[in-house]
């Protein structure tokens, strides 16, 4: 294992306040969070590890499925469950909502259009280039915005150009294959896109964090010294929760219990997404590794979930932002539209 010992428990930290965070979110449900929500349910140890290496010039842009990448980045969980409530004191000052979730101090962006995280990184990569900055951009996207035309166009500049940015593609894709959906994207592995264009590409089951976090340190060292893009497809297990259409619910899989890492339940019936939670496996990891003990594991996690109902509890306290701000924060410089 390659992850140094000192990171595994603020890794597992993170995963957990992303956990915990979700599944808030699921049961304050869409009577106080407006609008579609996306959660990150299977992803924890992509995000966490990826972001655990970025550094705080780095811009971030990432995408609907957004409130894991802020909370990350260091953006409090009170502005980010605010912000999921529309609140003031949210991050996007109740204006962005659970799809953007964003930080200028933290430099970072979300975005709902589909691929159009690419884009921003691409261009912030550019940027730095031309400045003669040190930084890298990362893109978070998902599996099937590959199939969006902004992506392969992006591909082929930041291959042309030599720009130093990490794509990284969660692919969620619930099923016994990770390939490509044949009805909207004609390739036999989502490596095979970026790769045409001269992008780096490695694929990682993302898993395990002893797995993945390798992985990702190795391109993110490899984007900022050669200066050069990077695509990392992390394969990530589909939560039960989802429902096509429909907001994510935890009927199916309940609020999670971190004693299934050692406990396993009889006659289990989601035994598939017990036995692929990156989390259960990160628990396992950290006791295995003699980095914290089972007790001092669920003690921080109770510790975690009491932050998370204080910040949701505050957020619904929270007024909404007043109506006169309606037209504020449009143009740079603080100018109001209209005049």
């Amino acid at each position: 294992m390659s992850i140094p010992h000192d990171r595994l428990v603020p890794l597992l930290e993170s995963m957990l306040l992303m956990r915990r965070v979700e599944e808030t979110c699921c049961e304050l449900g869409p009577q106080q969070v407006f609008g579609n929500y996306h959660v990150y349910f299977g992803q924890e140890a992509t995000g966490a590890s990826v972001l655990s290496m970025i550094r705080p010039e780095d811009p971030v842009f990432t995408t609907h499925r957004c409130h894991a990448h802020a909370l990350a980045r260091g953006i409090p969980v009170e502005q980010v469950i605010g912000e999921l409530l529309l609140r003031g004191s949210g991050a996007s000052k109740g204006k962005g909502g659970t799809q953007h979730i964003m930080s200028l101090e933290r430099r970072t962006v979300a975005t709902s259009i589909v691929g159009g995280s690419t884009s921003m990184a691409t261009g912030a990569a550019l940027a730095a280039q031309v400045a003669g900055e040190d930084w890298i951009a990362v893109a978070f996207l998902g599996d099937r915005s590959m199939a969006e035309g902004v992506v392969p166009e992006v591909f082929n500049l930041a291959g042309l150009w030599d720009l130093p940015v990490l794509y990284v593609c969660e692919n969620n894709f619930w099923g016994p294959t990770y390939e490509p959906r044949r009805s909207n994207l004609n390739i036999s592995a989502l490596t095979a896109l970026p790769e045409t264009y001269g992008v780096r590409a490695v694929a990682v089951e993302a898993v395990d964090m002893s797995v993945v976090y390798p992985v990702a340190e190795e391109l993110v060292e490899y984007v900022r010294r050669e200066r050069h893009p990077a695509f990392l497809e992390a394969r990530t297990p589909g939560w039960p929760g989802r429902s096509g259409g429909e907001n994510p619910s935890l009927d199916v899989t309940g609020l999670t219990d971190l004693d299934h890492a050692w406990n396993p339940p009889a006659d289990d019936p989601i035994k598939g997404w017990h036995d692929a939670d990156p989390l259960l496996h990160m628990v396992r990891l950290v006791v295995n590794e003699g980095a914290a003990s089972k007790d001092e594991i669920l003690q921080m996690d109770r510790t975690v979930q009491e932050r998370v109902a204080k910040a949701a509890e505050a957020a619904i306290a929270a007024p909404f932002p007043p109506a006169v701000d309606a037209f504020a924060d449009i143009l740079g410089g603080g100018d109001l539209w209209p005049k």
